[in-house]
This record gives structure tokens, sequence and C-alpha cells, in this order.
């Protein structure tokens, strides 16, 4: 992986000005017992050096402001009473809400735009690539960082980590001008660079952000996963979007999942503009960053996983799931699958402590917690556990299942796992179908046709099976003509996309 970065990025003299007085202040600072070494054997050489440095201001503690409120944390059960005496499963909804709050001031933001400039973007893709990153860049205000990185046969800083003024912002300009399609897709040392450049220009009380558009399946794969925990680590949260019909859905909404950040897919590059200006709102009206959710089970309870977030770690006895940032006047909901052992009628069970830990977004309050506890009782009666029964939260569940399904069944397909994809997909079309009769919930329905749909179009993302081979017994009918809709790749990007809006609450 060769990554080359360009150190005559930018041309104007006030940036080069700007930069070179940086450079020096962290010479001064780092070297400072040197100079002074230096100063006292030789004070004439060194007597301008010193004068011209100014020193520090004192630094005065501030405390941090009171917890806003914004943010809450609650809990709710598909039925609040179980079957007593035998093994359970049962899921929770946790609800994370952050009201809307009118504020003077957002926090600042970083943004690295790491750009697929490959030869598949070249003609209306890569000038409306252009104009996006225009468009990212005119977002931010003054003060913002912002960096560029392009990758094709290798990676190049095509804007090293600057921070936005009148100045750099001209200068930025000229240099997004100069992006051209050609080559490769090294989409690793892509995310590589952008990862170092959001390291150059962290803001520890800001938001730090890359955005990832990428065309195209990368070269080598096989360094993501590394990048994308080291994105976690640094708390630098990746906004993938998949343009066109070619990319790796699986690979980009993973990266995106398992660092905080979202994923959304771009069937036309005309839309990128409009979807970048998005994100820089979006980023502007955060409640909540660096949000860490741990969920820690009861006596005798099992954690089993969060629906559709593979990202959850183990945490002591439980799992912890980062969730990255949290919107004002937003709402996200997980699913969490536990699983009870048998209990006597009349017990209360300890499900769940499930703590959420973030930083306040709005007036400075610092790390925050909500902390809530989640508990069930077992019943002997049968009236009473379907009388329990919350219908909204059950179908909410369903849908999400359906959701993750269609996800997983995608990620099999692409690893060549077609059968097992199949297969999934055969479980889940009747369970969906069934709750969306049992709950009449028409969206439900309408997950189950998808899933229908998607099961036609999943040999376009594996290999085609070998005419010797027997085939497994499909359960659901096989499409009528092999040119419809259902088999293009469309069918597969869109049917993911929805999926995976709906997991992230949008």
């Amino acid at each position: 992986m060769i990554v080359s970065a360009r150190v005559s990025a930018l041309t104007s003299p006030a940036f080069q000005a700007r930069s070179t007085d940086r450079a020096m202040i962290l010479r001064t600072t780092t070297l400072s017992p040197l100079l002074l070494a230096l100063c006292l054997a030789a004070p004439l050489g060194c007597k301008k050096q010193v004068t011209s440095t100014k020193l520090p201001d004192p630094v005065v503690a501030v405390a941090p402001a009171a917890d806003p409120a914004l943010v809450s944390l609650t809990s709710a059960l598909a039925q609040e009473l179980i079957a007593a005496d035998s093994p359970s499963e049962l899921r929770v909804r946790l609800r994370i809400d952050a009201a809307e709050l009118a504020r003077a001031k957002r926090p600042p933001i970083s943004v690295v735009l790491v750009m697929d400039t490959s030869g598949s973007m070249e003609g209306r893709a890569i000038a409306d690539a252009r104009a996006a990153a225009r468009a990212l860049v005119d977002g931010l205000a003054e003060g913002d960082h912002f960096a560029v990185v392009t990758f094709d046969s290798r990676a190049d800083v095509l804007v090293p980590a600057t921070i936005i003024d009148p100045d750099s912002r001209d200068a930025i300009h000229q240099r997004i001008a100069e992006m051209t399609a050609r080559g490769t897709t090294d989409l690793a040392a892509g995310l590589a660079a952008g990862l170092a450049e959001a390291q150059r220009g962290y803001l520890s009380d800001g938001v730090n952000r890359v955005v990832l558009l990428s065309d195209g399946v990368p070269n080598d794969a096989s360094m993501i996963a590394a990048l994308s925990q080291q994105a976690a680590a640094m708390r630098v949260s990746v906004t993938a979007f998949g343009l066109g019909l070619e990319y790796d859905e699986t690979l980009l909404s993973g990266l995106a999942q398992h660092t905080g950040g979202k994923f959304h897919f771009i069937e036309d590059s005309a839309a990128v503009a409009a979807v970048f200006r998005d994100e820089v709102l979006r980023l502007e009206q955060l409640a909540a960053r660096n949000l860490t959710l741990t969920l820690l089970p009861g006596p005798g309870v099992t954690i089993e996983g969060v629906v559709g977030h593979s990202g959850a770690a183990m945490a002591n006895r439980g799992l912890q799931l980062g969730l990255g940032e949290l919107s004002e006047g937003s709402t996200r909901d997980l699913i969490v699958r536990l699983r009870v052992g048998p209990h006597q009628g009349g017990v209360t069970l300890e499900l769940l402590d499930a703590v959420l830990n973030f930083q306040d977004a709005v007036v400075g309050a610092g790390a925050l917690e909500r902390r809530i506890f989640v508990a069930a009782r077992a019943s002997a009666d049968p009236a009473a556990i379907a009388a329990s029964r919350d219908p909204e939260v059950e179908r909410q569940i369903a849908r999400a299942l359906a959701d993750a399904a269609t996800v997983e069944a995608i990620a099999l397909a692409r690893s060549g796992q077609i059968a097992a994809a199949n297969a999934l997909l055969d479980r889940a079309e009747p369970e969906a179908r069934g709750a969306a009769i049992k709950l009449s919930d028409p969206e439900l329905k309408a997950q189950a046709e998808g899933l229908i749909k998607l099961r036609k179009a999943l040999p376009t993302l594996g290999p085609a099976p070998q005419p010797s081979q027997p085939q497994p017994t499909a359960m659901i009918a096989a499409p009528s003509a092999p040119d419809t809709p259902d088999t293009s790749p469309a069918t597969v990007k869109r049917t993911h996309a929805r999926a995976m809006q709906r997991l992230q609450g949008e």
C-alpha cells in the first residue's frame, strides 16, 4: 500500500504562512528545555527566537455545565409476563431519545473526506463527486477542520488537515478541481490515509468524522476490519456512502456500523452533493456523541445479541455496543435478544441493566450517563400472559428481525454462501408474513414480499452454481423470467439500503 502525501497540497501563501506558524509553535513548545539550554550557552544567537515566543496563557479550570437532560433511555417488553417453569426467549426494546433544544453554538467539526477516484468514476461520476466535495467544504463553518484523501491505485492526501477560513476554503476548492478518475480501487489505503488525517485534525471537544464515498469493490479488503477497529478506538465515526450498483454493500455498511457511523446508498451520482449537505446538517444538530451502550444480564439470563448489530463486543458479563452520535429530535431503537431460564410463577425476573454513556454535544456538560433496570414476572396463567402483550412493541420487533435477516442474507451471498442465504430467507419470510397477519401490519407484509424479491436476486452476488452440483429445493418460487427487475443488482442494493435505514433508526 502506497500512501503519497503532497507536501505542497495548498498553494495559497496565507495558508502556507499559517502552516509554518503552526509548525514553529509545535517545535518551540516541544523543545523549549533544549532551547533554554542553548540560550544560556549562546545568548546572542538565541535572543531573537526566545523573545519572540509568547508564553501560553494560564490554564483556568472551568466546571462543566449542568446536564441539559436532553437524552433519555427507556425500555419496553413485547410482553410483561412470561411462562413459568420453562425456558423463555425474550426481546427487549431499548429506546434512546434526544429532545430538540435551541442552541447558540454548535460544537466544532473535523471532517475527512475519503473519495474514490478509481477509473470506474470517470465521466459524470467524478464531476458530480467534485461538486459534492465543494458542497461539503462550503457547508462547514470557519474554525472547523477539513481534509481530502483520494484513492485509486494508491492513496493521495489531496488536502491535509486544514482549519477552515476564507483563504483555506478557496485553496481547498482549487485542489478539489484537480480530482481525476484513474486506476483501480485501493480503498484500504484511502481509509488508512483518511484516519491519519483524522488524527492530525482531531478535536477533543468536537465531532470527528470520516466521510467515505466508493462506487466499487476494493482491490484487497483484508485490512478493512483492522482499520474499522482503529477508527472505533480513535472515536472517529465513518459515514459510508455506496454509489451506483457495483459497490460492496456488506463491507461499507459494516464499516459504518462498527465505528458508530451511518451507511447510505446513492443510486445516482447527481444526488451526492445534496446528501453531503444533509450530512453536514446532521453534524450541526448533534445532541450527544461517543454513545456507548453496556448491557449486563441478570441472574440466569443470557444476552444473545442486539438485532441487526453485529459489532457488539463482550464486556465483563455482558455486551458493549458503540453507537456513534445522536441528533436532536431523533429516536433510536435497539432490540435486545435474551434467553431466560425457568422460574416459579409470581417471581420477578431481573433481566437486564442497561447503561448509556455519552458526551454532551449541546452545552458542554461533558461525560454523562443514563441507566435503567429491566424486569419481568413469571406466570402460570396463559390468559394473563396473552393479556400482557404489547402489539406495538411486537410489531417493531418483527420488523427489525426481517430487516436483520435481509442484511445477513446479503452478507452470506456476498461471501459465496448462496444456499445458506436462501435457507435464512426461507425461514424469515414466513415468519414475517405470519407476524404481519397476526399484527395487521401492512409494512411488515411489504417486508415479507421484499424478502421474496431478494431471494430471487441473490444469485447476482455469488458465483454461478456448477451444473454438476444438485441445487437445494426452493421453498419460495423462482422468478418466471431471468431478466425481470427482481433479478437485477438494483434490487439487492435497494433492499439492503431500506433495511439498513430502518435498523439505523432513520
